[in-house]
């Protein structure tokens, strides 16, 4: 053999090793894995999409099922994989000899072992001993709203949600247990992901996990002096790892008015004024307008305009969209939603939208050390002045009282160019629309706010975990109003020129939370649970504002803020106001140790002290213990033959203390305030430099917060493994030292805010759930909530009664004092006098002329005279309406035969006997319905809106309620001659068997409050009635979507009610008056509630 040809040989010998070596590998490998394939499935029977399958030896090799629940995964023939997904139990299972897989994954928890959010931890439902309400967001999500708040109306016992009115920016009312403040806050303490807020209104539905109500001391005190009116705790959506899934929710909404309230026709609007003409000697300055008598007949003719559908008739479509992604590894995990909401408004012009980011990051740095991250942020707008204003302000009863015709102007061709400057302007004055006037306010409200969460948690040896979390909030928030020259506020307060006002404020809070806990089980029975923690919470604030008075006629909105911002001398005044709120500190320490006994004896105990920079050095501290006891009976072994049938029966006790620190910064000190006696000075109009200063607060060292003491007792029971549960709470509130402004006499001052009164609340309350049907294509749930609260004022310093003005009619109303607080009473009383029915004509002297016909006696000055011993209401009356047949009677209390101030009482209790909801949500095949149902029993609503609009009241020609016609009310016009009949048989024939006073015996600019103005409140509502349909996946897999559903929602659907008024869910007094929360139950122009339909869908990919 040649060299040559051995070194081929050679090289080809190497070429085979190389080859016979990769072939063994190859071998070996190949003998060393199998392939393994299964499908995962849920307990129903439902394929389960992005379930994750991993190799146990080695985490890094792994698979994800696919639409039909199937995978496919190498491991080693005796390998061992875990099988998880989201809310499942995690298996583990071994795969020696095995290569197809058939799973079903089980949900992760039952209804005892579910895990409950409760104050800096988290605990399994059997153990909880305080009083705690839970909701999934899960259910929410299937609202389609755009506030939270509203989504779990009716949904938790004792908790009571009112939605002061219809407008986009509405106010939402929670009250936990009544709440115990006079004039205080009685709001609960909101915590989102930890941060405590002012407020969930920006918290989008959509981004919910789920939401725990904190009620009883037991569970509140952990947060000391901020949670005697409840905790609200909200978890938005958390961080998940495994495959990456996107999901989207949107849908688009319609609205209408929900009901409209009846008014005069055209033609009995026009005989009513010409009545009311002809008794005040107005007939030519009717006839002006409207024509003679003889020719009122054409109104008959006439449709009129439709007030309520011109204001209240605009709604365009309102739209949501809510994108989310969530995915990860088995270290880092991240979820990612976000929200955009543009929810229009019933009037034109008004509205609110929302923009919504949150943003969650778990990651495990090392073993035992973990970090996670979230960031929330959010951006509304509103627009729109919405009707809940002042005097010159929008009002809705102006839809109600506005003339539903121009009179001549409507018969006959106008022609401004023909008219003076002076005579044009009162045209446009007497024709203008509702819609105009809406023109002429503009309002924007903009609201940022941006919230930053930390922690890390580190376990530090076994059972022993320490936490430390840190969190910053900012808000920004602005108001612009703009005020036209054809404003009422213009008019009114700017010489009929536009006008502005705005106002800005940033605020800001840091919080530093460490916690230690150390968990530990002793002997297998002994389970014990302490957690220390430590807290600081500093906030702060500045604000400032600025009006602008006398600008040019047909400025815009955006050019008067420039000028204002810039001070471009447009305007004729100018004022800026500015405020660096003081900042407050809070230094907490808190602990809790919970104690479970062989799984049925339960003993909890919460300390939590707090110090507040908002009171003096001395008085700062304050000590909040709780304790609480439950006993699980049916894990007693006497209990033993029940366990088929019994699930779950645990009885709970509970004592504590917590405390309510919602006041202004520096209360305690002495404040000033700063002015000047004239805006400018000289001839050169120079902005007068010198300012005087005054006292606006007296100082009160001894200033303390609020502190609530509650009992609460409670039983909650199971049968069937849960498929009928629920609970039964009976509480006794007590808060204390509560913060009154009390009437003083001292120069400078008028009241200072002291500690001195007390007020109780007690009740009962009972829920339930109720699973009646669990098959595989069918489901069909219910459940019930009940919660009756009797509150009651217990004392108060050194008076036994208080009296509050709900501001509706500011000082127009004869007695201005339309509220009371009273010891023994309720909150919420609305004080007044007694409706009594009508004078009569025989309630008038009369006498017998020459041909024996009764005619009535007039004194010197012509008026009617009343008999002996009926009681004369002159005090109520005016020069243009005095006491006379067909006038309002009312009840002379105190026996003085003269009606007066002393003739008021207790007319009107605005707090319900009871509140609830119940609902039903069914499953068929895809299909799913739900229809949820709340209630308010037993209250009463102050119809403000009802006195004005049943008057001519700051209106020359008014429209009124329809039956404040001839048909019904007391009328003196003969209506086929047009003369005031004061005869005696005509008036009594005439208005035979009316039911209703005469308007014209009332005057005009002052409303009184009567009885008959207070209404039954009580209502039951349909709150909500969704139908939906889920795809089903063999369907949605062609689109490459793991879920679709579509549904559609009626909101709002019926209210079963006797209140004549909008809506009886109404406590709209004047915002941001001082009084606001001791004048609850008033309906001051309440912006209409609406009927809404929506139409949505759920993808998720």
């Amino acid at each position: 053999m040649s060299n040559q040809m051995k070194k081929n040989a050679r090289k080809n010998a190497r070429i085979g090793l190389l080859f016979l070596l990769l072939a063994t590998m190859s071998f070996g490998i190949s003998a060393q894995t199998v392939t393994l394939t299964g499908n995962i499935k849920d307990n129903t029977g439902e394929a389960i999409i992005g379930a994750t399958v991993l190799d146990k030896s080695n985490t890094r090799n792994g698979a994800a099922t696919d639409f039909e629940g199937n995978f496919t995964i190498k491991v080693s023939p005796n390998a061992t994989v875990i099988v998880s997904y989201v809310g499942m139990k995690t298996q583990e299972i071994n795969v020696t000899g095995k290569s197809n897989l058939s799973i079903t994954l089980e949900d992760d928890v039952t209804a005892l072992e579910e895990v409950v959010v409760i104050g800096y931890g988290t605990v399994k439902r059997k153990d909880l001993t305080g009083s705690v309400s839970t909701i999934q967001g899960s259910e929410l999500a299937k609202i389609p709203v755009s506030s939270a708040a509203q989504a779990l109306t009716g949904r938790l016992a004792g908790v009571q949600i009112t939605t002061t009115d219809g407008s986009p920016d509405a106010e939402i009312l929670i009250r936990v247990r009544g709440g115990g403040s006079i004039t205080g806050d009685n709001s609960p303490l909101y915590i989102v992901d930890g941060f405590p807020v002012s407020s969930i209104g920006d918290v989008a539905p959509t981004d919910i996990q789920d939401v725990t109500v904190l009620k009883d001391a037991s569970s509140t005190a952990i947060y000391g002096s901020r949670g005697a009116n409840g905790v609200i705790l909200i978890t938005t959506k958390g961080a998940q790892g495994g495959k990456t899934m996107i999901s989207y929710n949107g849908y688009i909404q319609g609205k209408t008015l929900s009901k409209k309230i009846d008014v005069l026709s055209p033609y009995e609007f026009v005989m009513f004024n010409y009545e009311k003409a002809a008794m005040r000697k107005a007939v030519s300055s009717f006839e002006k307008r409207y024509g003679a008598f003889g020719d009122l007949d054409l109104y008959q003719y006439q449709k009129g305009s439709d007030w309520q559908d011109e204001m209240f008739g605009h709604a365009e479509l309102s739209q949501s969209h809510n994108i989310s992604v969530t995915g990860g590894s088995d270290k880092t995990k991240f979820t990612l939603s976000g929200t955009y909401v543009d929810d229009t408004s019933l009037m034109k012009e008004n509205g609110y939208s929302r923009f919504n980011l949150n943003y969650k990051l778990n990651h495990e740095i090392a073993k035992g050390l973990k970090l996670d991250f979230g960031t929330r942020i959010s951006d509304t707008e509103t627009k729109g002045v919405g009707t809940a204003g002042g005097t010159y302000k929008i009002r809705s009863y102006d839809a109600l009282m506005k003339a539903p015709v121009n009179g001549l102007y409507d018969f006959i061709e106008i022609n401004p160019g023909a008219m003076s400057d002076e005579e044009l302007d009162q045209y446009l004055s007497e024709t203008m629309g509702l819609q105009d006037k809406v023109s002429q306010s503009w309002r924007r409200k903009n609201e940022r706010r941006f919230n930053l969460t930390g922690g890390l948690s580190w376990a530090i040896v076994k059972n022993l975990t320490y936490r430390l979390e840190g969190g910053y909030d900012y808000t920004f928030f602005q108001q612009k109003d703009w005020h036209g020259a054809e404003s009422g506020e213009a008019i009114q307060n700017g010489n009929s020129l536009p006008l502005g006002e705005w106002s800005k404020r940033d605020s800001w809070k840091y919080r530093f939370v460490n916690t230690l806990n150390w968990k530990h089980v002793f002997n297998k029975i002994h389970d014990m649970n302490l957690m220390l923690g430590q807290e600081v919470v500093i906030s702060g604030s500045e604000s400032n504002s600025m009006t602008g008075k006398y600008f040019q006629k047909d400025i815009t909105p955006e050019k008067m803020f420039a000028s204002m911002a810039n001070n471009s001398g447009e305007t004729g005044s100018r004022t800026i106001s500015s405020s660096l709120g003081q900042e407050d500190r809070t230094l907490s320490f808190f602990g809790r140790f919970s104690y479970n006994l062989a799984e049925k004896y339960l003993l909890t105990f919460t300390l939590r002290t707090d110090g507040s920079s908002k009171f003096v050095r001395g008085n700062r501290w304050g000590v909040f213990p709780a304790a609480a006891v439950g006993w699980r009976i049916n894990q007693e072994d006497f209990m033993e033959n029940t366990q088929e049938w019994l699930s779950n029966l645990k009885l709970r006790g509970s004592y504590g203390e917590a405390g309510n620190n919602r006041i202004g910064s520096g209360m305690y000190e002495t404040l000033y305030r700063a002015y000047s006696s004239s805006k400018y000075y000289g001839a050169g109009n120079y902005l007068n430099p010198h300012y005087t200063l005054a006292n606006s607060q007296m100082a009160n060292p001894t200033l303390k917060w609020e502190t609530t003491v509650t009992r609460n007792g409670g039983l909650d029971y199971g049968f069937f493994n849960e498929r009928l549960s629920g609970s039964i709470d009976i509480y006794w509130n007590t808060t204390k030292d509560l913060l009154v402004a009390r009437q003083i006499v001292a120069p400078g001052y008028s009241t200072v805010q002291e500690n001195i009164g007390q007020t109780s609340n007690r009740g009962i309350e009972f829920n339930l759930q109720a699973m009646l049907i669990e098959k595989k294509d069918f489901n069909l749930s219910a459940n019930f909530n009940i919660g009756f609260n009797r509150n009651r004022v217990d004392k108060l310093a050194d008076t036994n009664e208080m009296t509050y003005n709900s501001g509706g009619f500011s000082t127009d109303i004869k007695e201005v004092d339309d509220y009371r607080v009273i010891v023994g009473e309720p909150l919420g009383l609305v004080y007044g006098f007694v409706y009594d029915g009508i004078y009569g004509v025989d309630d008038f002297e009369t006498y017998k002329d020459d041909n024996g016909k009764t005619q009535f006696q007039f004194d010197s000055r012509g008026d009617f005279i009343l008999k002996e011993g009926i009681a004369n209401n002159n005090y109520l009356s005016g020069s243009n309406a005095k006491v006379r047949p067909g006038a309002m009677k009312l009840k002379d209390l105190d026996g003085s035969k003269t009606l007066d101030t002393n003739d008021r009482q207790i007319i009107g209790r605005t707090a319900p006997k009871h509140t609830g909801g119940f609902g039903l949500n069914a499953y068929y095949k895809g299909i799913d319905f739900s229809a949820m149902f709340n209630w308010v029993y037993g209250n009463q609503v102050y119809n403000m809106d009802k006195i004005a609009s049943t008057q001519s009241y700051r209106v020359t020609y008014a429209n009124l309620r329809d039956y404040m016609g001839a048909s019904q009310a007391w009328t003196y016009l003969d209506r086929t001659t047009g003369e005031i009949i004061t005869d005696y048989e005509a008036l009594q024939s005439m208005n035979a068997n009316k039911k209703y006073w005469s308007p014209l015996t009332i005057p005009d600019g002052t409303p009184l409050v009567t009885s008959w103005a207070v209404e039954d409140g009580s209502y039951l509502r349909l709150q909500n009635l969704t139908v939906g349909y889920t795809l089903p996946k063999n369907w949605t897999r062609r689109f490459a979507c793991t879920q679709l559903r579509v549904y559609c929602t009626l909101n709002n659907v019926w209210t079963w009610t006797s209140y004549t008024g909008y809506d009886p869910e109404v406590s709209s007094a004047i915002r941001g008056s001082s009084s606001s929360g001791v004048t609850p139950g008033a309906d001051f122009s309440a912006y209409p509630k609406s009927l809404s339909w929506t139409a949505g869908v759920n993808i998720s990919f």
